[in-house]
């Protein structure tokens, strides 16, 4: 997964803007941003798309170690934006990011739409030989990072959004329309009894294949119909 320039900002239009509903894909655990390539390309046909990268892999930046703490940092960059995002997407912490940030936007009286590829509800770090086997499988994961992005702070990062990532427990409840993928080859009933008790409007579409592949292009292509089928359903509901 490649991470992005340590010159470019947090927040990165992905192409040029253009009128539409403005969707934001936040990272996986890492930082890195480079697997949401498919998805943003799809997504820019309805209007602009933001990239939120991981705090903590330019030089300067100390990366936060709670969900909480990102979700904090995260959300007065969100304020930037010249308008609320509709669509809040992410992979994995991604996900869980997106649904915070989304019950920020439910105080103000919005909903927006959450997606979530596989992302955790519940806690990983109740089992130390799971979180142990998470932790290994996210810095294989990485080992091949070519963004120029020194593979120390790369690492750095990845090790801060494992703890994030593996004490979070979903508690905020909100009623933001939320599309869920998470992946068959996963042990995910835990994280799916999880999300059940705090979303409302929720639906669930799984992907073949395990955490680390559902970005493939081979399967690229149902998520992005999952993706697309949710949307208009969505619309249509809230037309």
């Amino acid at each position: 997964m490649s991470r992005p320039d340590v010159a470019q900002p947090v927040l990165m239009p992905m192409g040029r803007p253009r009128p539409g509903r403005c969707s934001v894909l936040v990272h996986a655990a890492g930082g890195g941003v480079g697997a949401y390539t498919g998805v943003g390309f799809a997504l820019r046909r309805s209007g602009p798309v933001v990239a939120l990268r991981g705090y903590g892999l330019a030089p300067g930046e100390e990366p936060d170690r709670s969900v909480a703490a990102m979700t904090d940092r995260y959300w007065s960059l969100l304020a930037e934006l010249p308008e609320p995002p509709e669509l809040l997407f992410g992979w994995s912490l991604g996900g869980v990011l997106a649904w915070e940030l989304a019950a920020r936007l439910a105080e103000e009286g919005r909903r927006p739409r959450v997606v979530m590829v596989d992302s955790p509800a519940a806690r990983i770090d109740r089992d130390p030989a799971a979180a142990r086997r998470w932790r290994e499988r996210v810095h294989a994961s990485l080992a091949a990072d070519d963004s120029g992005v020194p593979a120390d702070r790369v690492a750095a990062t990845a090790d801060a959004h494992l703890d994030a990532v593996v004490s979070y427990r979903a508690e905020v409840r909100h009623d933001c329309p939320t599309l869920l993928m998470p992946c068959a080859d996963e042990d995910n009933d835990d994280h799916l009894a999880a999300w059940r008790e705090v979303a409302t409007h929720l639906t669930v579409r799984p992907l073949p294949g395990d955490h680390f592949t559902a970005f493939d292009g081979e399967r690229l292509p149902l998520l992005l119909d999952h993706l697309g089928a949710f949307l208009t359903t969505t619309e249509e509901q809230h037309a």
